[in-house]
């Protein structure tokens, strides 16, 4: 948001009816969206969504809420989201630690016995951002067939040029929006009072003349009084932040006048500062140069799939000082339908992954372990599969991977480069899946009620089915249908991540997979869980550690053995969900098992960029039809979608902990009561806490039999604890 915008719309902004939208196309700006309406809407917030991570609980409810309210005003809302970010932050890692700060504040009030103040606490962190939300909200509306669009860089530009093509008759979006060319921009929305608040771009340039004395002001000046004002593209000029302009209305107010009396521009101005230390030690003179060209020369999405700057023909031979390496339209394409999202394609534009805390904080070295080494075979497949369709420059440029947690003695953060060279050919790897529907039609069909996930992999099995579905591209008849290209991405996945082998067969972890797979027998609803599972026993992760972090939470009732199991078997079910009111979470926390849902977040959103970027080169590479018109409602049905919480998890630990205080724990009286009374006094809005339980039992079973016939995949001692748990668990149950 432009700096101390609010304070200016509050006197120059004007609200209107609903009605008065009646039968147009909204533009609407998903981030800020979901920002007011979602995280920062006082009456239907959640506090604790930063203690148990994932979504919030009333997330559905509340997005159709709105959505049926536009359709009773027959308002057409067409969501915007953003792309990859063209603003290279001084700090890529600052908001997530203040987040992350915060959140630790408020774990140390609730270690304290401090309820009250530890929700508060939590309520006010700045951890959760609306781009954590993007996947929901685009799945619900392919979900509810509303249109979407991803814009290859900011939504701002995207949806100035929307309206100016008229696609969109208004815009809804944040204040940044004002930096391109539009009339007026709708900043918020109160549905349930049938209102919204908007701003006139005209109102506010004539609000400013006020300031340097009735003076005309151009539209180039008024952009640069915006951006010197402090906003995402650039931060707030120095001399605002002086004690000569403390006591100015606005930021903007005090930009006008300054640039007014420099020469006009914002250029003379920085110039008139370039040697003020500050400048010099922030580089401030160059970042405004790459700022003020990034938002003059801002690349969008045409009509016609293009990616062009706003003002075409007038790019500069050295735009990818301010914009980024150029990829392909094509991968933009299929990004601005969600088939492939902006994180994987940044780091290859960027040739940089940058990792920032996790919502627990960071401080469990299995965590920075997990993202500083051991993920990255999986990252380095996705990318080098994703280079093999780009020019060749980005399949041989190493990436460098920055850690939050990877700091020199001056405080300076350090990099690791990762060697793109050397890798598996995985192109030609994957491009023998190519599968028609009459060929597995049939096959997957034996498997129902499995899911698309569960029924790929027990097709697996089949022999005569592994033998005919080695097959070579067909020009002439490429793959088209929704069931053909969601197939064949979850096979190339699985060969990516080595569950098969170069010649369709299973490898010894696919046969583990297949087994646990088999043992849900049929509930497609838990199929992620138990590959999110597989791959957390083969990082060497899903275990009964009680050291893996330095936080309160973990089992604390019974012998060191009573811990131990009942951690192995909450950390399984904490790959499943607890279904809950639509309201905010009440029940007890646990940073410890936060932090493990960390763990399994990150590698859910690891096995995504996987399969994400396994359909992506499937279309790249002509292997599927391009011109299909469904690729959102195909990008929404692969795997590994939503982020999970750790409800479910901390149900199970508190139900096993609190089952060892009856001298009997394994009664079925004893069950029965903790039972209810976890279900009435700790989870009171637990829609059906028991049957959550059992669903977690069901989950366990399915693991634990993968676990138990995986033969040399995994060490007999592993086993041997698994087993050990299970035994203790089957009475307890």
């Amino acid at each position: 948001m432009i700096r101390d915008f609010q304070t200016w719309n509050n006197t120059i902004g004007e609200a209107s009816q609903l009605d008065d939208l009646r039968g147009l196309r909204v533009g609407i700006e998903a981030a800020h969206y979901l920002d007011h309406r979602l995280l920062n809407r006082p009456r239907i917030s959640e506090p604790l969504v930063p203690a148990l991570g994932g979504l919030p609980l009333g997330f559905w409810q509340h997005i159709e809420e709105d959505l049926n309210k536009f359709a009773q005003f027959q308002i057409e809302p067409f969501f915007v989201f953003s792309g990859l970010d063209i603003a290279k932050q001084d700090d890529p890692f600052r908001s997530r630690q203040e987040g992350a700060a915060v959140n630790a504040a408020a774990w140390h009030l609730y270690d304290n016995h401090e309820a009250e103040k530890s929700v508060q606490r939590f309520g006010e962190s700045p951890y959760v951002t609306p781009e954590d939300l993007f996947g929901a909200l685009q799945s619900l509306l392919t979900e509810k067939k509303i249109a979407f669009l991803v814009a290859p860089y900011s939504a701002w530009a995207q949806l100035s040029y929307l309206e100016r093509e008229e696609k969109v008759q208004a815009i809804s979006g944040s204040s940044e929006v004002l930096l391109f060319d539009c009339d007026r921009v709708i900043t918020s929305w109160d549905l349930e009072e049938g209102l919204f608040k908007w701003i006139k771009r005209g109102k506010c340039v004539a609000d400013l003349r006020k300031y340097v004395q009735n003076a005309e002001i151009a539209d180039e000046t008024f952009v640069d009084a915006c951006l010197l004002a402090g906003t995402h593209f650039l931060p707030t000029l120095p001399n605002l932040d002086g004690p000569n302009n403390r006591n100015k209305v606005s930021k903007i107010s005090g930009a006008i006048e300054m640039i007014m009396s420099h020469g006009r521009t914002g250029h003379a101005v920085v110039l008139n500062n370039r040697d003020d230390p500050i400048f010099q030690r922030t580089n401030y003179v160059d970042r405004y140069r790459r700022a003020r060209l990034a938002v003059k020369h801002h690349p969008i999405l045409t009509t016609d799939g293009k990616i062009q700057p706003l003002l075409e023909g007038q790019l500069p031979n050295d735009s990818h000082e301010f914009i980024g390496q150029r990829l392909p339209d094509e991968v933009f394409y299929y990004m601005s339908r969600g088939l492939v999202n902006s994180r994987v394609l940044s780091w290859r534009a960027a040739s940089e992954i940058v990792e920032a805390p996790p919502i627990d904080g960071g401080d469990g070295a299995a965590y920075q372990d997990l993202v500083s080494t051991k993920l990255t075979p999986l990252r380095t497949t996705a990318i080098n599969l994703l280079s093999s369709s780009l020019h060749n420059w980005y399949q041989h440029k190493d990436i460098d991977l920055k850690c939050w947690f990877k700091v020199d003695q001056t405080g300076k953060h350090q990099s690791t480069t990762i060697s793109m060279n050397g890798l598996p050919e995985w192109r030609k790897i994957v491009d023998t899946w190519n599968v028609k529907e009459a060929t597995f039609k049939d096959v997957v069909a034996q498997y129902e009620p499995a899911g698309r996930l569960g029924s790929a992999i027990l097709a697996l099995q089949d022999s005569d089915f592994v033998a005919k579905s080695v097959s070579k591209k067909d020009v002439n008849n490429p793959l088209s249908t929704t069931d053909e290209i969601l197939y064949n991405s979850i096979w190339r996945f699985l060969v990516l991540r080595e569950y098969i082998d170069h010649n369709h067969n299973l490898t010894a972890w696919g046969k583990v997979l297949k087994t646990a797979i088999t043992a849900l027998k049929g509930k497609p609803e838990l199929e992620e869980a138990v590959v999110v599972a597989i791959e957390l026993i083969r990082l060497g992760v899903l275990n009964w550690d009680l050291d893996m972090f330095p936080y309160n939470g973990a089992p604390m009732r019974g012998e060191t053995r009573d811990r131990q199991f009942n951690l192995l078997v909450s950390r399984v079910a904490g790959l499943g969900n607890l279904q809950h009111k639509a309201i905010g979470f009440t029940g007890p926390l646990s940073q410890h098992l936060l932090a493990y849902g960390s763990i399994v977040n990150l590698v859910r959103q690891t096995l995504r960029d996987l399969v994400e970027v396994a359909a992506t080169q499937m279309f790249m590479g002509a292997f599927a039809k391009r011109d299909l018109t469904n690729l959102s409602e195909i990008a929404m049905n692969l795997p590994f979608l939503l982020p999970n919480n750790c409800a479910l998890s901390i149900a199970v630990k508190s139900y096993l902990d609190e089952l060892i205080t009856d001298p009997d724990p394994t009664s079925a009286n004893t069950k029965e009561r903790v039972r209810e009374t976890a279900a009435n006094r700790y989870f009171p809005q637990a829609l059906d806490l028991i049957g959550d339980l059992q669903t977690a039992g069901q989950l366990w079973d399915a693991v634990y039999d993968g676990v138990k016939n995986s033969g040399s995949a995994l060490k007999e001692s592993e086993k041997r604890q698994w087993a050990e748990a299970n035994d203790w668990l089957i009475v307890r149950r």
